[in-house]
């Protein structure tokens, strides 16, 4: 049996994740969000352990991350850097190495022109905080996946196509059925790209922007 945590379950993104990991048999699922009464998953109480707190408080991460297997975390804002340094810490204190992490793509500049140009327009702001938590990450000694979508929709598709940090993305879009899917892979197979930073984008999605700003 596998224990794996959701860090930041009430997102929309996490619920693509919790959705497919509720259906393996062989995990057991904790979720971690600042407010309980706002998780918008339909749970099992006899399946799904929840633990409510803060990612900038240690103490809360240390109750939670105790005796997990694998951490995935899909939080985001502009503390994101410090939440993760706060995650990681806690995982390297307790002894848990497998952590699967969602950044954002456009960090290294890697986006195709023009579209790397209008992404910066439009959220280059949250760049350096996105940049600074991969760095934490990959400075660390976990066994990591990084994962760097795009511009996130919720179309159904799930087919990704994935890049190695420094090769250009050519999609603008990633749905979070993708993401959802892919994350649910490696716990299924939590050898999968282990220390590897990958972007994630949808096939035929080329262009300027995001089909929604077109």
């Amino acid at each position: 049996m596998k224990k794996v945590i959701v860090i930041g379950a009430n997102g929309l993104t996490a619920q693509q994740v919790i959705a497919r990991l509720s259906k393996q048999p062989n995990v057991q699922l904790s979720l971690f969000v600042r407010q309980a009464n706002k998780l918008n998953t339909v749970h099992d109480d006899k399946k799904l352990s929840i633990f409510e707190g803060d990612a900038v408080n240690m103490d809360d991460l240390r109750a939670a991350i105790q005796g997990q297997d694998i951490v995935i975390s899909t939080l985001g804002g502009m503390d994101l850097d410090v939440k993760t340094g706060n995650i990681v810490k806690v995982m390297r204190e307790l002894g848990v190495k497998r952590l699967i992490a969602i950044s954002a793509g456009g960090i290294y500049d890697e986006l195709p022109e023009p579209f790397n140009s209008w992404d910066k327009q439009m959220v280059g702001y949250t760049r350096p905080t996105n940049l600074r938590t991969v760095e934490v990450i990959e400075h660390s000694p976990l066994e990591y996946t990084i994962l760097r979508p795009v511009w996130l929709t919720d179309k159904s598709i799930e087919e990704v196509e994935l890049t190695q940090k420094g090769e250009i993305f050519k999609g603008t879009e990633t749905s979070r059925a993708s993401l959802g899917r892919f994350i649910a892979d490696i716990v299924e197979n939590p050898q999968l790209h282990i220390m590897e930073n990958l972007g994630m984008s949808q096939p035929d999605t080329e262009g300027d922007r995001p089909a929604a700003y077109r």
